[in-house]
């Protein structure tokens, strides 16, 4: 089974275009640390996950792809969040362990291959978990997830607009409020996403959001569990959905009671296209795009 590390963050110097394309090969090993986690981490299993996307996906596919893979590397890389808080592990990660992965989502296409210019950028392999290339996708299928329930994940991901634009807020970590907006902005437009997420912003600076919509806490029980089997089986997962950790989904009451308030916010928020008239050719216009996050 493959070790797990961290890398250090001077190693950063070495991600060059050339490295970012994939022609030159920096040895890494002087900033490579040792990372005990105190449990099992089957990377070979997250190897499977990543190999799998490449072959069922092409580069243009890359919603899709973030769709499928998403909750499997989250079942598949089982860490607590304290433990996914670590910006080494995901340098590591997406420098040593994955950057082939990185290069197929966010490299050129073979057309530019040989550009310096279009390589992937340096903070898809050691970035912000909004950015990095795999610590995006495993935070939003936290995130996301309702209890052991993966489906929200799939729901957000097929419209990139709502996790880009919830992730990086503190409402994403209220779990009602979360389940709802996947629920409200369900085959909506990236414009009415962008529209919710400043007007759920605005509001949650005068709301108490956890008084509005109280939730279930997570169990640390469940996520001990989780995180201490080490019997992962991905490719018993490649044709459907997995299960996550044993936690509570979402209250249900929170949930309803923040769906209705979000499907007020967004009535009342102004629509970037949206004609007074409620015009719905104006309202199709889509702006998600699988590379803004």
């Amino acid at each position: 089974m493959t070790a797990v590390k961290t890398l250090d963050h001077n190693a950063s110097r070495l991600l060059t275009p050339g490295f970012r394309l994939g022609t030159e090969s920096p040895a890494f090993d002087d900033y490579e640390l040792t990372f005990d986690l105190g449990h099992p981490l089957d990377l070979d299993a997250v190897r499977a996950c990543l190999d799998e996307t490449m072959r069922r996906f092409t580069r243009e596919q890359g919603t899709d792809a973030d769709v499928w893979l998403a909750p499997r590397l989250h079942h598949a890389l089982r860490l607590t969040r304290r433990e996914a808080a670590h910006r080494g592990l995901w340098r590591w990660l997406g420098v040593v362990f994955a950057s082939d992965y990185v290069r197929w989502r966010w490299g050129p296409s073979e057309e530019s291959s040989e550009d310096p210019e279009a390589a992937a950028r340096t903070d898809r392999f050691d970035g912000p978990d909004y950015k990095h290339a795999l610590a995006r996708l495993w935070w939003m299928a936290e995130l996301f997830r309702n209890g052991p329930d993966y489906t929200p994940v799939a729901t957000a991901l097929a419209n990139q607009d709502i996790p880009n634009n919830l992730f990086r807020m503190d409402v994403a970590h209220h779990r009602p409020t979360v389940q709802a907006a996947v629920a409200v902005l369900d085959g909506r437009t990236g414009r009415e996403a962008n529209a919710l997420a400043k007007a759920v912003n605005s509001a949650a600076t005068t709301l108490v959001i956890d008084t509005i919509g109280p939730d279930n806490p997570l169990d640390p029980e469940a996520g001990l569990a989780w995180v201490s089997d080490p019997d992962i089986d991905p490719g018993r997962y490649f044709d459907e959905m997995p299960s996550g950790p044993e936690d509570p989904p979402a209250a249900e009451a929170a949930v309803t009671t923040m769906v209705d308030l979000l499907e007020d916010l967004l009535a009342e928020a102004p629509v970037r296209g949206r004609s007074t008239e409620d015009d719905p050719d104006e309202d199709s216009v889509e702006l998600g795009s699988e590379t803004s996050a």
